[in-house]
């Protein structure tokens, strides 16, 4: 057991030592169940009011008793060996009861710290001042607690999260043939595609279209050209079922140096802001080492199609796919 940890008998054996060497011993209470800043500057403030800080900690059955069945969150141990992390801690020790008046009689530190909310009119200070010790209360201003957090953690998750399929164009949705592609005729669906974009249509996820298009860069076609398609594109993939919720594309060329060039991440960013998506439960999938490439940068699962990816390259999708059809199929399966 870590030497800050003590039990009741053994901090009192502490603090008569300490007392004969002229430290001065400082004590604050707390159930401290999920650990902000709000604590971190409880623990140092209070022990800058002496030389000793003793934390006396409610125990898992005394903070049932005051802040519910639901509490604590974490179980004594694991707050136990949090707080003796702490450079500011000296040494911890455990009391059962809802106050801990008992243990301020038997310790008797020179200081109790309060905060600001209880105040110097504690229910502790009868006893803290009977035996000749002083109340200190907290002088920074309090912005945090541990049932706001938990409150705000509950509202964050009790909304669903918006997650998002990335689906690279060329090479994955449609045969990347004739190079620089820009018109709806020569636009050929890679086979297996179609039913892969309904099946994903079927989920909760978001479809968006990444493409790099240096072809505007490069002068061989327009933006105008590029949106013409893309609206042809979307038209036909609503007439069988399929909504794809936006298309986002890169003009440049690889030595424009931009944020949005795939294997950068300019494109997910922007889709994240549009959407307010969940990256942690999206997928790209790609059929170019690029596509991996900015999956891994933002931290996405991926799926690439096709040829495994060089080993010189040094990293690997999550999965491999024959085609957007298997793609979609396990991710279907992987679940989140």
């Amino acid at each position: 057991m870590d030497k800050k940890i003590k039990n009741q008998k053994e901090i009192i054996e502490i603090i008569q030592k300490l007392k004969k060497q002229n430290r001065k011993i400082v004590a604050l209470s707390g159930s401290f169940d999920i650990l902000h800043s709000g604590h971190i500057k409880s623990l140092k403030e209070a022990k800058a009011q002496g030389d000793i800080l003793i934390v006396l900690l409610n125990s898992d059955k005394s903070v049932k008793n005051y802040k519910g069945s639901g509490r604590p969150i974490n179980y004594q141990k694991d707050r136990i060996e949090v707080l003796s992390a702490l450079e500011s801690v000296d040494y911890i020790t455990i009391f059962n009861e809802i106050t801990p008046k008992k243990i301020l009689e038997k310790i008797k530190p020179d200081i109790f710290c309060q905060g600001r909310d209880w105040g110097k009119n504690c229910i502790e200070r009868e006893v803290v001042e009977k035996y000749g010790g002083k109340i200190y209360v907290l002088k920074w201003q309090k912005s945090l607690s541990t049932t706001g957090l938990i409150k705000k953690i509950l509202d964050v998750y009790s909304k669903p999260s918006i997650k998002a399929v990335f689906l690279d164009r060329d090479g994955t949705i449609n045969i990347n043939k004739p190079e620089y592609l820009h018109k709806a005729k020569d636009f050929k669906f890679i086979p297996k595609v179609i039913p892969a974009l309904r099946k994903l249509s079927k989920t909760d996820y978001k479809i968006i279209i990444l493409t790099n298009q240096s072809g505007i860069g490069r002068g061989y076609f327009k933006e105008k050209d590029l949106k013409k398609l893309h609206q042809w594109l979307l038209r036909k993939l609503k007439k069988k079922g399929i909504i794809i919720d936006k298309i986002y594309h890169c003009p440049h060329l690889s030595k424009d140096n931009c944020s949005c060039r795939k294997p950068k991440i300019g494109m997910l960013q922007r889709a994240i802001k549009d959407f307010n998506l969940s990256l942690a439960k999206s997928w790209v999938i790609g059929d170019d080492e690029r596509d991996i490439i900015m999956a891994r940068e933002a931290n996405v699962r991926s799926i690439k199609i096709g040829k495994r990816i060089p080993k010189k390259l040094k990293l690997e999708p999550n999965f491999y796919a024959k085609n957007l059809l298997e793609a979609v199929g396990i991710i279907k399966n992987y679940g989140n």
